[in-house]
């Protein structure tokens, strides 16, 4: 979003119809504005030193928008006055009182600091302040500068118009407070191409940027070590801060980063680093840090610093590179987790045990030798050291058939790593829930499994292994086989049949049953595990009789048959 649309958005409509105000788009190129914004009243100056009342027009900003009127509604948009609204009836540098921009503006310099004395002889009437203060009046925009129009320049009537300056969005875009002349209180944006732009901007007393907090030297000052600037604290925050290293406080040719490698023309030297602050509408500002101690002698070089290369999981070894120094140094190795020393792993390998899971490994390289002062550099940490995970090629799976009587096994597969470390846990599952108290290698099947399917969890653990849970397949469904009785009693034509149900396991065979003979079918439900019909019409004669069960979730289907001779 434009700097524009980022100061007007707080803005709504609500509030600009209340304040009675008309805001407009900058007019396109060529375009003739219809419409204009009007702040009653040019700059007036005081009793004591000022023109005669012309009747000069309002200052009006064609091409420019209001973003609030009045001191209330600026208040309220979170754009105040400095208190003018308490103190306008006071006259400040012997301007008008009230309602005029020459009285706010020497208001706000006074409210700067300045003395509430006019800083120059001669006529107070805006148009003579650029004028009058040449020496500090230019064309560069500066948050709290005073904006300054000549008369019949831009906005302004016969006697010009002055207004502080808030904000610089850019060198072409202006923020502004200011009051009229018979006129209210109001802020404004202002743009270079509007036709507006101010005549000069008069720097009485512009606002600073303030160092509250002095930069810093960090770092050991030895030749071959590396000095680190802190930029300080800056008032107003938003600050681009360029820096100068400098040597017995002279500038160093092109040490103009945040760090300074100390080479041996620094020795015994004292260095400091000079902070310059800069933001766009204000004055840069600098502040120098306190000098380190002199730079003492050299010291070892770590040129490539120590790597660490290879997998970082369980089971697995790291591999240190030393790096390269210079000069040649001896060296020593101490491998760390999450920063502590390992105890013992002063190789250039290490091997990764369980009790390094999840912690993040480095390594320090220590250099040393005579006549220098001993050097330590670290590798690169490691991502945490991850568990072991188990390779599995061959699956578990049930071994044996699930039937009631019978007893299955479990075989748990084949998997990697598969040493006594190891713990293989099993646990039965009956339509996959655990089966209580049921976790041997073995599995009896019961009439408490009939109706359900078997199946096992096997889980493989390892000290500093990832957990593997695998199930096998489900067994068929658990069934018993069951035992039919059959009772026919024949008669003249007709026959009673009775058919009982049994089986192991199974308290009561439940369903139906369907008995055949003779081309007669009738299907009977079983009340208790036995079914009862009788078969009239019958034909004389010696027929086979046929009774069919289709079987339950528990019990298997079958079939009887049976001879029977109708007399």
């Amino acid at each position: 979003m434009p700097p524009r649309s980022r100061l007007l958005a707080p803005l709504t409509s609500a509030l600009l119809g209340a304040l009675g105000l008309l805001v407009l788009a900058p007019a396109p190129a060529g375009a003739t504005t219809t419409a204009a914004i009007v702040a009653p009243g040019a700059g007036k100056a005081g009793a004591l030193d000022r023109d005669r009342d012309r009747g000069e027009p309002s200052a009006v900003f064609k091409r420019s928008a209001y973003l609030c009127m009045g001191y209330t509604a600026c208040r309220d948009a979170g754009m105040g006055n400095a208190g003018y609204a308490a103190n306008n009836r006071t006259m400040y540098w012997r301007m008008y009182s009230g309602h005029n921009c020459t009285n706010y503006a020497a208001y706000r310099m006074v409210k700067s600091g300045l003395p509430n004395e006019r800083p120059w002889s001669g006529g107070g009437n805006a148009t003579y302040w650029g004028t009058s203060m040449p020496g500090i009046t230019d064309g560069t925009p500066r948050v709290g500068a005073v904006a300054w129009w000549k008369a019949n320049t831009g906005p302004a009537g016969s006697s010009g118009h002055v207004a502080y300056v808030e904000r610089v969005v850019s060198a072409d875009e202006i923020v502004i407070s200011q009051d009229s002349w018979n006129g209210d209180f109001s802020w404004a944006v202002v743009t270079r191409s509007s036709g507006n732009w101010p005549s000069g901007f008069v720097h009485f007393n512009d606002k600073p940027l303030v160092n509250i907090e002095v930069p810093a030297v960090t770092g050991n000052a030895k030749v071959g070590a590396v000095l680190t600037a802190t930029s300080g604290a800056w008032r107003p925050t938003a600050v681009s801060v360029g820096y100068q290293w400098l040597a017995d406080g002279q500038p160093i040719a092109g040490a103009v980063d945040t760090s300074l490698k100390l080479t041996r023309a620094r020795l015994d030297q004292q260095i400091t680093v000079r902070a310059t602050a800069s933001q766009l509408g204000y004055p840069t500002a600098s502040a120098t840090s306190a000098p380190t101690e002199p730079v003492q002698p050299g010291q070892l070089k770590n040129v490539v610093a120590p790597a660490i290369t290879g997998e970082a999981q369980v089971d697995s070894s790291l591999t240190l590179s030393p790096g390269t120094w210079t000069p040649t140094p001896d060296l020593t190795y101490q491998w760390l987790a999450d920063g502590s020393p390992i105890p013992g792993a002063t190789a250039t390998t290490l091997a990764l045990g369980p009790d390094l899971v999840g912690r993040t490994i480095t390594a320090q390289v220590t250099a040393t030798r005579a006549g220098y002062a001993a050097v330590t550099a670290s590798a690169a940490p490691t991502q945490p050291v991850a568990p072991g995970t188990f390779a599995v090629t061959t699956a578990p799976a049930l071994v044996g058939t699930a039937r009631l009587g019978e007893t299955l096994a479990v075989d748990p597969g084949r998997f990697s790593p598969a040493d006594a470390g190891v713990h293989v846990a099993i646990q039965w599952l009956r339509d996959g829930e655990p089966v209580p108290d049921a976790t041997g290698s073995t599995y009896p099947v019961t009439n408490l499994d009939l109706g359900s399917r078997i199946s096992a969890r096997v889980t493989l653990s390892r000290l500093g292994y990832t957990t593997a849970a695998l199930e096998t397949p489900r067994s068929a469904t658990v069934k018993s086989d069951p035992r039919m009785r059959l009772v026919v009693s024949p008669g003249a034509h007709a026959a009673r049949v009775t058919v009982t149900l049994t089986a192991p396991g199974v308290t009561e065979v439940t369903g139906s049953v369907v008995v055949r003979f003779a081309g007669v079918a009738r299907e009977v439900p079983l009340r208790h595990g036995t079914a009862t019909v009788r078969l009239t019409d019958l034909p004389q004669g010696k027929r086979t009789l046929t009774v069919r069960y289709a079987g339950s979730d528990a019990v298997n289907r079958v079939v009887g048959t049976r001879t029977v001779r109708i007399g």
